[in-house]
């Protein structure tokens, strides 16, 4: 069976199920509601002064203002995008790095697979968010520097899952008969073994983007994100350098910290369903 056609038959069981399909239907709210922004709402999201500081809700600023007069629902609408970028930009990273490596670790497991073992174990001892600071004050702020620390960080993991898969792979009839066949370990790996590890590598990438979104998250809130970005991590940074959350200013603290708990709950309802669909498929 093609990868293509499993993509697509996966893609279909989870929209078709309630969680799958809630979990999709709030993901493309939050990736849409930036584009129409602009027929929400007058004021651009880092605009200074459009309003007085520090009002609560009006009818004028529907989420308030911050401390420099700007629309907090403007931000809102426009910082969603952000996140979601950043983690499906890391998920889809991190994807082919597990197709790359881990597919071939776990292939030729004797060589390949003992390192990314010890390459793991690695990761696994350093602390994530510590390494991630050093490497976003290394790099500098931007969206794809983000993106590739996310990434260094994220593809050792999921790559020991799907290597472990194929060490189980590779020893049963429809690779034996590949191998008979006179097929290379390439045709064998990436024609043989990749389509039945597809779904296993999709399950993983959604556990990266929600890993992604909360550690960009936390990296913007500790003032590492980037200042021309309207995401939400920046503006739980700014409200908390202007004492809003000290002050009870919950117009500014509240939206972008629930919009980024259901966006990881959405992704988390993608993952649950999934991961339902993996298991039935084992059964």
């Amino acid at each position: 069976m093609e990868v293509g056609s499993r993509y697509g038959g996966l893609v279909k069981r989870v929209v078709a199920d309630p969680k799958g399909g809630a979990g999709v239907g709030i993901i493309l709210a939050f990736t849409v509601l930036p584009f129409l922004r602009p027929l929400l709402t007058k004021y651009p999201p880092l605009a200074v002064g459009v309003g007085a500081p520090n009002q609560p809700p009006s009818h004028a600023h529907l989420l308030g203002t911050t401390s420099l007069g700007q629309d907090v629902f403007s931000q809102f609408l426009a910082g969603g995008l952000v996140p979601v970028e950043v983690g499906v930009l890391t998920g889809v990273f991190t994807s082919l790095l597990v197709v790359l490596i881990g597919v071939p670790a776990g292939y030729y497991s004797e060589k390949l697979g003992r390192l990314l073992t010890l390459i793991t174990d690695v990761f696994l001892i350093i602390p994530s968010l510590p390494l991630i600071i050093l490497l976003g004050v290394y790099l500098g702020p931007s969206l794809l520097n983000q993106v590739l620390v996310l990434t260094l960080i994220s593809w050792p993991f999921p790559a020991r899952v799907v290597a472990s898969q194929v060490i189980s792979l590779k020893e049963r009839g429809f690779v034996l008969s590949a191998k008979a066949l006179g097929a290379s370990d390439g045709r064998v790996m990436f024609g043989e073994v990749l389509p039945n590890v597809v779904n296993l590598i999709i399950s993983n990438s959604v556990l990266v983007i929600i890993f992604a979104i909360l550690f960009q998250t936390a990296i913007s809130f500790l003032g590492l994100g980037v200042p021309t970005q309207p995401g939400w991590g920046n503006m739980l940074y700014y409200a908390e350098q202007s004492g809003a959350i000290a002050s009870g200013e919950w117009w500014w603290v509240v939206p972008p910290g629930l919009g980024i708990l259901t966006v990881a709950f959405a992704f988390s309802l993608l993952f649950l369903r999934i991961e339902e669909i993996l298991g039935l498929e084992v059964r």
